[in-house]
């Protein structure tokens, strides 16, 4: 579960890369942090029922209930938090940022220490657009789905510390 569509772009290449074939996997945005965070707990308790769980991914920056998080009840929900944006899981794998964009991404890494992850992203691409590396990117949409045609796991993991989080979580609940 997620909050917003580009994130469910970046969940679902996550999950791909990650999950096997065989194991049914279902993206869900919910809008906004504090819907997602309320509705993750009843939604948690009805996929545990049938032996699911659940991973809500939202951003850590973003202005949220955080008692929604303390409250939850359910042992089968994970909530992890993208360090300050989710955009910072894209840049995290700097190989594909320079295939989407034609400019090199020198960094800071890991990307969970960039202050606002979504503005660096942006002016990035931008300005790939306006040295004409890029033209046929407009929108940040665009912008994502670029970066994920190559963007890898395992090379954004090990540049993004909550990314790693996410993973090492979803393992452990796989392994148990």
């Amino acid at each position: 579960m997620c909050e917003g569509a580009n994130d469910v772009l970046v969940v679902k290449s996550i999950v791909r890369q990650l999950v096997p074939d065989r194991v049914i996997t279902k993206v869900r945005q919910l809008g906004g942090v504090n819907r997602l965070l309320k509705e993750a707990d009843r939604h948690a308790r009805i996929l545990n029922a049938k032996g699911y769980f659940v991973i809500a991914i939202y951003d850590e920056a973003d202005d949220k209930d955080e008692n929604l998080i303390l409250e939850s009840e359910s042992p089968g929900l994970i909530f992890v938090p993208a360090r300050r944006k989710i955009e910072a899981w894209l840049l995290a794998d700097d190989d594909a940022v320079k295939r989407a964009s034609g400019l090199a991404f020198r960094g800071p890494f890991p990307t969970d220490r960039i202050e606002d992850p979504k503005a660096v992203l942006l002016h990035h691409f931008y300005r790939a657009v306006r040295e004409r590396k890029r033209s046929y990117i407009f929108k940040e949409r665009d912008f994502f789905k670029a970066i994920l045609l190559n963007w890898d796991l395992e090379r954004a993991r090990r540049k993004n510390i909550s990314l790693n989080v996410l993973y090492e979580s979803i393992n452990r609940k796989r392994r148990a």
